[in-house]
């Protein structure tokens, strides 16, 4: 940290945050900062591992002569104590401008120049208990040194632990970023986020499911109804309207002619 980042932030701790297993669960730490300034001062925290750590808040702002907590959470892993941790944290702040918009920190995060940031590092430290440590100890000293006929069979047991732990911690790496990534979300908040959206979006797929089940049964119902004249439907025969009135004027032709015969017969 630089004297002039020391004299407007203090940081406590102010080099190392140091976790304290057992790590088969979440473990949580504070860093605590201080604003010396007759300023607003904003924050921004950043690390080399996102995947592995929640932050909260992980941008923030501090008024002048105050302090704020930053809660920094460790998920859970597989614990070696012969690797080399390599996780590191940084703390961005700069002085807010007197103009600035300090309702959306985001945006005046993205407007400012890098040149105007002032940053602190830190580094983790992974630590266990010293009865856990000690247990941790003993036990591995027991495999390795059995009787000769279990030697082997000791030695393979630790091996294949340490190659897992090894392999899943250097996947893990791999995924996470090898630079200062430009942002860290707020990885918790995300996750009830994602949450949220899931379920909402379940439910939403349940009410077409019922809207289309609906449809349906009012298209079958619709086809099933007997005032609807199916495709191949033989027509019924129909007597013609003219049918009638030509069939009467037959008749009287008839008649006329009739009366013709009978009355040259009689003349």
């Amino acid at each position: 940290m630089s004297k002039q980042q020391f004299d407007l932030l203090t940081i406590d701790p102010e080099h190392e945050l140091r976790f304290v297993g057992p790590f088969n669960r979440p473990v949580v730490t504070i860093m605590t900062l201080r604003n010396n300034s007759a300023l607003p001062l904003v924050f921004k925290i950043k690390t080399t591992a996102p995947k592995r750590y929640c932050v909260r808040p992980n941008i923030g702002k501090i008024l002048p002569s105050r302090t704020t907590q930053v809660e920094i959470c460790l998920q859970p892993f597989i614990y070696d104590q012969q690797e080399k941790n390599k996780h590191k944290f940084m703390v961005q702040s700069v002085l807010a401008p007197l103009d600035a918009d300090l309702t959306d920190l985001n945006k005046l995060w993205k407007e400012l120049e890098p040149e105007q940031l002032m940053d602190a590092k830190l580094k983790c430290v992974f630590e266990l208990p010293s009865n856990e440590a000690n247990a941790e100890n003993t036990s591995g000293g027991g495999a390795i040194g059995g009787g000769s006929g279990s030697a082997g069979g000791g030695s393979g047991g630790v091996n294949t632990s340490s190659g897992i732990a090894e392999a899943i911690e250097k996947k893990l790496e791999k995924l996470s970023s090898e630079d200062m990534p430009s942002n860290l979300p707020d990885t918790c908040e995300n996750i009830e986020s994602l949450a949220f959206e899931i379920k909402a979006l379940r439910e939403s797929n349940n009410e077409l499911r019922k809207e289309n089940l609906h449809l349906k049964d009012q298209i079958t119902r619709y086809r099933s109804s007997p005032a609807i004249k199916q495709v191949n439907e033989p027509y019924a025969p129909v007597l013609a309207e003219k049918q009638i009135p030509v069939f009467y004027i037959a008749i009287a032709i008839a008649a006329a002619i009739l009366s013709l015969l009978l009355g040259k017969f009689f003349l």
